[in-house]
């Protein structure tokens, strides 16, 4: 089968609205925050991937998608994991996980419609304004550091070209982006879905190549934009200091009351 990518170029400053309670920020890949509108020329920055097929369903085709860092050893909560798409917001999915043939499906997410800082919303690259969706994803999943992949799922969509192409994912260049891209490192990545199993990811380079063999997208390299939002857990040795040292103030608080 015929592999095809197509993308939509996007404008201007991105407001992200709502908000991630109670959890901290442990990879900030954002949106970018420098004016990228289709007057910047070579300075563009945002890109959306999709994968377009000429069939729905097709039997084979591509989810979109990148990994993230943790970086420091140990074990952490991840609580959200925060993405952005376009034009559409419904029945979505997200696959995530360590290793991606024994990942989980969530489905559970919330939708902020946002447009950039001047009130605009994303360009296509015919000009025409599209939503933008912020849609953060409910984890509730205990990983250990390394890498960890997530890949956009959702309805495919009549993209009025004589295809149809599932769930825009948003990207950028890092280097022009102007805000803090924790990990990137030009390599978007698709997991490959064929009669209904996974057959592998493979990492592309916007620009042409990488493990995929496709030519180029784009005049420029991307990673997906994510948040992940979580904390770490605490060693079973610091937890038993903390359990000691609670103890030991109590049983303080205990002779200080019989004196």
């Amino acid at each position: 089968m015929k592999k095809f990518l197509v993308f939509l170029m996007i404008a201007g400053l991105l407001t992200v609205g709502g908000g991630i309670a109670s959890a901290d920020l442990l990879v900030d890949r954002g949106l970018p925050t420098s004016n990228l509108n289709n007057s910047a020329g070579s300075s563009r920055s945002n890109v959306a991937w999709a994968d377009w097929e000429t069939t729905n369903p097709p039997s084979e085709y591509w989810l979109p998608g990148d990994d993230v860092v943790l970086t420091d050893p140990g074990t952490y909560h991840i609580d959200t994991i925060r993405v952005w798409s376009i034009k559409n917001d419904t029945g979505f999915s997200l696959l995530a996980g360590s290793d991606v043939n024994h990942a989980s499906i969530f489905s559970t997410y919330t939708s902020t419609k946002v447009t950039y800082t001047d009130a605009s919303d994303y360009q296509g690259s015919s000009g025409t304004p599209l939503q933008i969706y912020q849609l953060d994803f409910a984890i509730n999943e205990t990983v250990t550091s390394g890498k960890y992949y997530f890949f956009l799922d959702g309805p495919w969509i009549d993209n009025r070209d004589g295809g149809f192409v599932n769930p825009f994912l948003h990207a950028s260049n890092a280097a022009l982006s102007g805000s803090t891209q924790d990990g990137s490192d030009d390599y978007f990545q698709w997991l490959h879905i064929k009669n209904g199993a996974i057959v592998g990811i493979e990492s592309w380079l916007s620009t042409g190549g990488g493990t995929t063999g496709w030519g180029a997208g784009w005049d420029k390299n991307s990673d997906a934009n994510v948040q992940v939002y979580g904390a770490r857990v605490p060693e079973p040795a610091t937890m038993l200091l903390l359990s000691s040292g609670l103890i030991g103030l109590a049983g303080f608080r205990r002779k200080f009351k019989k004196v």
